[in-house]
């Protein structure tokens, strides 16, 4: 079983990136819809023992709007946005016990005003991850 775990904020434009695209992947992987609290989420998580949990949310590794990459684990916290109740790495700490493999997406943000919408950016750049996914 492969899980993904959405991380963001809808109401604040493309933090909600992550969010988008779980909402998108339903009909291939089992999704979590962790919004600011994946913490709430590692028992059930593990629980089902899964053999790959990806995590995508919104980050800032200096590129343009919409991309998207593998986010190593050493440099969780310094390159995906903080709007977490915990640091992400620990996150990532906890599922690690009890699955295969983790794997973690960043996509680059635009914006992070107050609004209810990803910048057109950044809407792409989910929809690229998502076929990207839906392919694997």
């Amino acid at each position: 079983m492969k899980i993904v775990c959405g991380i963001g904020n809808i109401w604040r434009c493309d933090d909600g990136a992550g969010i988008r695209a779980a909402e998108m992947l339903k009909e291939k992987y089992q999704v979590f819809i962790c919004n600011t609290y994946p913490e709430n989420f590692v028992d059930e998580i593990c629980r089902l023992r899964p053999e790959k949990v990806i995590i995508i949310d919104a980050a800032d590794f200096g590129a343009e709007p919409g991309t998207f990459r593998e986010v190593n684990t050493s440099e969780i916290d310094s390159r995906l946005l903080s709007t977490h109740t915990i640091p992400l790495s620990f996150f990532v700490s906890l599922i690690k016990r009890c699955c295969r493999e983790v794997v973690v997406y960043g996509i680059q943000v635009k914006d992070i005003d107050f609004r209810d919408h990803l910048s057109p950016e950044v809407r792409r750049g989910v929809r690229a991850l998502v076929n990207l996914l839906m392919s694997e």
